[in-house]
């Protein structure tokens, strides 16, 4: 046993003499150790690498000698200076007794923080021939540097490869990869182990697995001579996926490639996981059970000219498609898919196969079909039948805009086409849409204000480009409709921007509430009824509509029976014929909207009133925003014929200083009650009926413009007097009447009325009256003036003269809406693209 402790203390003692002299040689020869490292590798470089500092490290990779290079930069093979690699750390491992011998055997290698850029130009020059050729491979010199690696570990390193002459940019980058490499003839065996992110590969115009990140686990045989890789199976995983790689890669003579990759107990996110992030983001939760499958192919050349042949062929069986989150699953699910393209970076080559699709939503069987070929101009086949419970769409799929959904649609439909044809319509008919869409008590909310769409019902006929209509029918929000007729060119409005589409439909309504549908369509429906509107008409907007609708309401204005047409077209609104019952009587109206200036709407317009209330009229309007006489003082009934014309802000408030307007009108069984300038007037004319004024007929042709109102003289025959009224009356609220009232029999009139006496011409003395100041603060005043210079017939002139120019350009606009609206809803040939 003694004897046992004294040989075990004696080795120690040798191998601690052993070290302790290696590590004093190695501190003391440390400069020699790497000069002649340095020298030897220089013979075997072409071109200069830059060592920020060196050192030997005895201790690092223990019994290894370690020679450690830190900021390292080797300049890569092509004219001019641009880094092959950069590297803040590159430690290589020697066996120290070799180093003693002279001879350089590098057995291990560590490389951290590195980024290597990889090159072939156009010309096929590659950056990488960094190493100088040995021309008499059997002269091995005992002090050349060879290579055995069995242990060499990157850590945060970042690989970049383009090549010009192939179209191709790869980049990739991993946070710790540990490998082998053994070699024998210039072939190496190399098994690679850890993390692997392909941030990207662009081949010619597609980009490939963008952002995945792996954890591989590969066996690679680089044969240097022959210019080949050979893949033995190899693995890698991504998220919960595995795949199994193999096949070669040749570039001795022409780069080609014959890989197959295949999946491993796969479900529907191995294939999801293949696929661009941004194409699947709202996709990944999803989950399945069943047999999925999934394998690819890529066979070819690779070159500027030519491209390999891509393929993936995968499907599943008898699957359950769900998530995880939501209730509503597909069962029984099957699909057969294939995707293929002869040059993988064509898009024109390219054709997706999705085949025999069935399932059953919550119970609700379905089956399609789809194939898509060519993906730059690309032309689709697909058909969908069966019927489907709304409330489980999206159920499966949530739109965040779309809540409480319920109801379902029975559907039969295909497609067939082309789809760049749908783009004029000169060939739009060409495409194939066919089929029927029963809708049946869809309902929803929509939108952040919770807009209520309930009980959708009806059917929709698909025919080629356009879509019929048959007794659609439901409730949004306070409102209900009925539609039958056509919406003309309705793929290509829903699938391209800026595209037209015509509608012809009649509706049927029994109540439209018209604040409501202003707010969904132009404002914000939860706002208050006060709210502004961005009124405006879009340029795609082809529309021919009739409407029976038997009930309206908007603000105020509550109207029923009103029945019309609307045409639509180039941002202009034409009504021919527009009829309604409100306010106790009824309207016919007929004018254009011409929306082109988006800042200012043209409006010209013609409305004919029979029997309408007054004091309606003027609770309606809100007493046309004035208190001077409002609807408490006015009765009677309003036959009329208006002409106007105005320009309204895009909010549909008007532009005062654009109103033009002819009024004929006549008024029956009139009242003014409790009027102030009436009861002022007792002053003058002594009778207490002027607070109750019941009058006959009254008529008159009013004139509005430059924001005022011009009143010719009118005869006003009441129940205490005869009056002759006129004036005006501005936007503003400054009033000028002149009244001519009969003089009654009464004491002296001091010197002021006797000059504001005169002969009409009917051999009475009348007394003439003017009412001037604005409406909050009046006089009533003798009117001396107006016996001198007969002020009514000058203003009854001027009216004259103004409605004279107003009829004949209110002519004009008429017939520039005639010539239009005749062909109004021809469409031209060629649609803008």
């Amino acid at each position: 046993m003694k004897t046992f402790k004294k040989i075990l203390f004696y080795a120690g003692l040798t191998l601690a003499v052993l070290f302790v002299s290696l590590s004093i040689s190695v501190f003391l020869f440390k400069d020699k150790i790497i000069n002649q490292f340095v020298q030897e590798v220089n013979k075997s470089l072409n071109t200069p690498v830059t060592i920020g500092k060196m050192d030997v490290s005895w201790f690092e990779k223990f019994p290894q000698l370690s020679i450690v290079f830190t900021d390292v930069y080797v300049e890569d093979s092509q004219p001019g200076k641009y880094p092959l690699l950069t590297a803040n750390t590159i430690s290589f491992q020697l066996n120290p007794i070799e180093v003693w011998k002279g001879k350089y055997t590098i057995r291990g290698l560590q490389i951290r923080d590195s980024e290597t850029s990889l090159k072939i130009d156009a010309h096929g020059n590659n950056n990488y021939t960094i190493l100088k050729e040995n021309k008499d491979k059997k002269q091995a010199s005992s002090g050349t540097v060879s290579f055995e690696l069995k242990n060499v570990s990157l850590q945060n390193t970042r690989v970049h490869y383009i090549n010009i002459a192939a179209t191709e940019d790869l980049m990739f980058t991993s946070e710790n990869l540990v490998a082998s490499i053994g070699t024998t003839n210039d072939v190496y065996n190399i098994n690679a182990e850890g993390q692997l992110t392909s941030e990207r590969i662009n081949i010619g115009t597609g980009t490939y697995l963008a952002n995945k990140s792996f954890m591989i686990e590969t066996d690679l045989v680089y044969n240097d001579r022959e210019r080949n890789i050979l893949i033995n199976p190899s693995t890698l995983k991504l998220r919960q996926s595995s795949f199994t790689v193999h096949g070669t890669y040749n570039w001795k003579n022409e780069n080609l490639i014959d890989l197959v990759t295949e999946g491993e107990n796969t479900d529907i996110q191995t294939i999801f996981s293949l696929l661009p992030e941004s194409a699947t983001k709202n996709l990944t939760k999803y989950q399945s059970k069943g047999d999925v499958y999934f394998k690819t192919k890529l066979k070819g050349e690779i070159s500027k000219r030519r491209n390999p042949l891509f393929s993936i062929d995968f499907g599943f069986k008898d699957a359950t498609i769900f998530h995880p989150e939501f209730k509503t699953r597909i069962e029984g699910a099957s699909l057969e898919g294939s995707f293929a393209s002869s040059e993988i970076s064509d898009p024109r080559q390219a054709t997706l196969v999705l085949k025999n699709i069935k399932g059953s939503l919550n119970g609700e069987s379905f089956a399609a079909n789809f194939i898509l070929q060519n993906f730059s101009d690309p032309e689709v086949m697909c058909d969908f039948k069966g019927r489907v419970d709304a409330a489980s769409v999206f159920d499966f799929y949530p739109v965040p805009e779309i809540r409480n959904v319920s109801g379902s649609l029975l559907a039969d439909v295909s497609f067939e086409g082309r789809i760049g044809l749908l783009k004029k319509r000169a060939t739009a008919q060409r495409v194939s849409t066919q089929g029927t869409v029963e809708l049946q008590n869809i309902s929803l909310l929509y939108g952040d204000d919770k807009v209520p769409l309930q009980n959708l019902k009806g059917s929709l006929q698909f025919s080629n480009n356009d879509l019929a209509l048959s007794n659609v029918a439901g409730e949004l929000g306070n409102s209900d409709f009925m539609l039958n007729g056509f919406f003309k060119n309705i793929i290509t409005f829903l699938l391209f921007e800026d595209q037209p589409i015509g509608i012809e439909t009649d509706l049927k309504s029994e109540f439209i509430d018209l604040n409501q549908l202003l707010a969904i369509g132009f404002g914000k429906p939860s706002a208050n009824k006060e709210q502004e509107y961005n009124f405006s008409i879009s340029r795609n907007i082809n529309l021919n509509f009739n409407c029976d609708v038997k009930a309206l309401q908007y603000k105020r204005f509550h109207g029923s029976d009103l029945k019309g047409d609307l045409l639509v077209k180039n941002e202009m609104a034409v009504s021919r014929n527009i009829t309604l019952k409100s306010m106790g009587g009824d309207l016919k109206c007929s004018g254009i909207v011409d929306a082109k200036n988006r800042k200012a709407i043209d409006v010209v317009s013609t409305i004919r009133l029979n029997g309408i209330y007054v004091d309606s009229i003027f609770y309606v309007f809100e007493n046309f925003q004035q208190d001077f006489i409002q609807d408490k003082h006015l009765k009677g009934q309003a036959h009329a014929d208006v002409n106007m014309e105005m320009v309204l802000k895009p909010n549909l408030r008007l532009f005062p200083e654009t109103l033009i307007a002819d009024i004929g009108v006549v008024i029956k069984k009139g009242e003014l009650n409790n009027f102030e300038p009436m009861q002022k007037l007792k002053r003058y004319i002594k009778d207490d009926g002027l607070s109750r004024l019941r009058f006959s007929d009254l008529k008159n042709e009013i004139h509005i413009e430059n924001k005022t109102i011009y009143i010719p003289q009118m005869e006003v025959r009441t129940n205490v007097t005869s009056l002759k009224v006129s004036g005006t009356h501005t936007f503003d609220q400054h009033i000028d009447y002149r009244i001519i009232t009969p003089l009654r029999q009464r004491g002296a009139a001091d010197l002021e009325a006797k000059d504001a006496i005169g002969d009409d011409g009917s051999g009475q003395s009348k007394l003439y009256l003017k009412i001037t100041g604005t409406t909050d603060d009046y006089r009533i005043q003798y009117d001396t003036e107006a016996v001198k210079k007969k002020i009514v017939n000058d203003l009854k002139n001027e009216v004259k003269e103004l409605r004279e120019a107003f009829k004949n350009k209110g002519t004009q606009k008429k017939k520039e809406v005639e010539l239009e609206k005749d062909e109004y809803f021809e469409w031209d040939a060629e649609q803008p693209q």
